[in-house]
C-alpha cells in the first residue's frame, strides 16, 4: 500500500485488511466493512451538514448510504503531510446503476422515491436557510446567461467553428427557453406549490449503486441542497433519456417506479413537462464554453453542439407524447 495512504488509514479505528484502486479511487477492505478513501474538496460546514444529514436518513430507515468514517480525532477529516484533507467512507460491493436496464431505471427512482418520503418525514433540517432558486428565477437566469454568451460570441472578430455553429442554432433554441419560461410562469401564477425538501442534489447513475441482492445503494450526497423534490427526479430520467434516444417507454418505467412510494399528480407532471421543455443540453454547453479560456475549444465540445439537433427532434418526438398525456 502506497505510504501516503497507510498514514491516512492508520488515523481511523479500523484493521484494513487489503487495498485496491477502482477508477481513480482508493478501497479498502476493513474489519467494519469496505472503505472507499478520497480527497475532500468542498468546505467543512458542508461536510458537516451532510454527515448530519445521512445520520438522520439513517436514524429514519434509509441506511444504505455512504456515510463517514470518524477518525481517532473525532474528526471527519484526516489531513496527509501536505494538510490534504481526506474524507473516509463506507462503501459498498456493486455495480453503477445500468441506464440500458429498464430493471436498473425502474429500481433507481423507486429508491429516490424512498429518499424523497423518508426526507418528509424528517422535520429537523440542518438548513439554516431552506429557501431555494424558484425554477422561474432559475430559467431567468440561464436565459440572461445564453443572451450574454451570444453577444460575447457576436463580438468575437475571427470565430472559431464552434463560435460560427453556435450563432447558427441560437435562435432556435433561446426561442425554445424563452417559451419554456412562458409557459412555467403560466403555471406559477395558478398558484401550483410543489413539494421541497432536503434532495440528493446529484441522482444520476453513477451515484447509484445496484448491489448483488438487487437492493439499492446511495452515494455522493455532496451536492444536497433544498429545492422541489421533483428536481431529483428529473436529472435522473433526463440523464436516461439522453443516453435511451428519449424512449418514452423507460421514461414510463422510471415513473412507475417512483409512484410505489410517492405517486405523481397532474401538477407533478405539468413540472417536469416543463422541466424537459427547456432546452438544458444547448444551456450546458453554452456555459461550458463560456467558463473555461476561449484561445482553444476542444473538438468534443464543437462535437456535442453538433449532436444536439439530432437529441432535440428525439426531445420534440417525446415532450409531443408527453402533452397528450397531460391532456388525457
Amino acid at each position: 500500500m502506497n505510504d501516503k495512504y497507510c498514514e491516512l488509514l492508520e488515523q481511523y479505528e479500523v484493521t484494513v485488511i487489503s487495498t485496491f484502486r477502482s477508477r481513480g479511487t482508493f478501497q479498502c477492505e476493513t474489519d467494519q466493512g469496505l472503505g472507499l478513501l478520497k480527497e475532500y474538496h468542498c468546505s467543512m460546514r458542508k461536510l458537516a451538514m451532510e454527515y448530519e444529514w445521512k445520520e438522520k436518513l439513517a436514524n429514519a430507515g434509509f441506511d444504505q448510504t455512504d456515510q463517514y468514517f470518524i477518525s481517532k480525532n473525532q474528526s471527519l477529516v484526516v489531513y496527509d503531510r501536505y494538510h490534504t484533507p481526506f474524507v473516509l467512507k463506507h462503501y459498498f460491493h456493486g455495480r453503477e446503476c445500468s441506464l440500458a436496464s429498464s430493471q436498473d431505471i425502474y429500481n433507481a427512482c423507486r429508491n429516490l422515491a424512498f429518499l424523497h418520503k423518508t426526507s418528509k418525514s424528517i422535520t429537523d433540517i440542518p438548513f439554516e436557510d431552506p429557501h431555494t432558486e424558484s425554477i422561474e428565477h432559475l430559467f431567468i437566469r440561464r436565459n440572461r446567461e445564453l443572451r450574454t454568451i451570444r453577444k460575447y460570441i457576436s463580438k468575437t472578430n475571427q470565430k472559431k467553428p464552434f463560435e460560427l455553429l453556435y450563432t447558427k442554432y441560437f435562435s432556435h433554441y433561446y426561442e425554445e427557453a424563452v417559451h419554456a419560461l412562458e409557459e412555467l410562469k403560466k403555471m406559477e401564477i395558478s398558484g401550483v406549490k410543489l413539494a421541497c425538501g432536503v434532495c440528493h442534489g446529484a441522482y444520476h447513475h453513477h451515484n447509484i449503486l445496484i448491489l448483488p441482492d438487487d437492493s439499492v445503494a446511495t452515494v455522493g450526497f455532496e451536492s444536497i441542497c433544498y429545492q422541489p423534490y421533483l428536481m431529483d427526479l428529473y436529472l435522473f430520467l433526463r440523464k436516461t433519456l439522453e443516453k435511451n434516444h428519449y424512449s418514452c417507454q423507460l421514461f414510463e418505467i422510471g415513473i412507475s417506479g417512483y409512484s410505489e412510494y410517492l405517486p405523481l399528480d397532474r401538477h407533478d407532471f405539468q413540472f417536469l413537462y416543463l422541466l424537459f421543455l427547456y432546452p438544458e443540453k444547448f444551456w450546458k454547453v453554452s456555459n461550458q464554453y463560456y467558463n473555461r479560456r476561449k484561445t482553444w475549444i476542444p473538438p468534443k465540445m464543437e462535437e456535442k453542439l453538433r449532436k444536439i439537433p439530432e437529441q432535440n427532434e428525439e426531445r420534440t418526438y417525446f415532450l409531443n407524447s408527453f402533452s397528450h398525456h397531460l391532456l388525457k
